[in-house]
């Protein structure tokens, strides 16, 4: 299994954190624990051929057919079903990236497979076929750019209050009580929740518990704290039980099963975890 990140252009750093590339094979990725986590961020993949794709909380594997295909914010794990080896082109959004962009509900994009052109209508199916087709791994890139640049034309403004209440709970890895952000923003928990709920399809509260899960995923590959309530405590978990109780509800297992399986995904989860906390991931203008 092999992944890569490119940074984008400067001026279309702040919709996306990245383009990437993830080679898959069978014998890597058809298996139980191999997840990568959820993050609330959206992802348009590129698919050369057909693989299944599986949400932990659901138990139906859902076919991504080879084409364009834009995948919501995701609320738990997410796992790969391939029968040999494919390349997967994607570009992840961020949380706030859609929020002034899209006509549909954001909430209906939440865990979801959308076929890009059921959400951008007007996108020629022939600019996603030339990039599939393109053997450049830069001009690939290039191409994937363009196709950002269609996507948004003029719709490139960004709601900062809304990116202000993310990065709020961002910067304090989902540490964070809804108390202090309708405190800092001066507004009600009503608002606040009907808010992130029609800009991102996610509440605030979600968002909080998938940022602090991400946070225990970081503690777990760079800290290697002894044991698993010692982690528990280190990202504001009440107790093992609690811990125990968040991770089942993102992953369907233990983090003791997990953590032992040695999952590829996970450790690229990890490193994505790790550069969006530090920050690598803002925009450069």
């Amino acid at each position: 299994m092999q992944y890569r990140e490119f940074t984008p252009e400067a001026f279309l750093s702040r919709h996306v954190e990245c383009i990437w590339e993830l080679q898959l094979s069978p014998h890597t990725v058809n298996h139980t624990f191999e997840n990568l986590s959820p993050d609330c961020t959206f992802d348009l993949i590129l698919c050369p051929s057909p693989i299944w794709i599986q949400f932990t909380h659901k138990r139906k594997w859902e076919k991504l057919p080879a084409t364009a295909t834009l995948i919501g914010q995701r609320t738990s794990g997410m796992r790969f079903h391939v029968l040999r080896g494919t390349r997967l082109l994607g570009m992840r959004f961020k949380p706030f990236a859609f929020a002034n962009r899209l006509a549909m509900p954001m909430h209906k994009l939440t865990d979801r497979l959308i076929p890009l052109s059921a959400v951008f209508p007007d996108l020629q199916k022939d600019v996603t076929i030339a990039i599939l087709r393109e053997e450049d791994p830069d001009l690939r890139i290039r191409r994937m750019e363009e196709l950002l640049a269609l996507l948004f034309r003029e719709h490139w403004e960004i709601d900062e209050t809304f990116r202000a209440q993310l990065n709020f709970i961002l910067n304090r890895k989902g540490l964070v009580q809804i108390r202090d952000l309708t405190a800092e923003f001066e507004t009600s928990k009503v608002t606040l929740s009907q808010h992130f709920l029609r800009k991102m399809g996610l509440t605030p509260k979600t968002v909080s518990r998938i940022w602090r899960l991400n946070y225990f995923l970081q503690v777990q590959n760079e800290k290697k704290l002894a044991t698993l309530t010692a982690m528990g405590l280190e990202v504001g978990y009440y107790d093992q039980a609690h811990c125990i109780k968040e991770f089942q509800s993102f992953f369907q297992h233990s983090p003791h099963q997990f953590f032992q399986r040695n999952s590829q995904l996970l450790k690229i989860s990890q490193e994505i975890i790790s550069r969006r906390f530090s920050n690598f991931y803002d925009p450069r203008i």
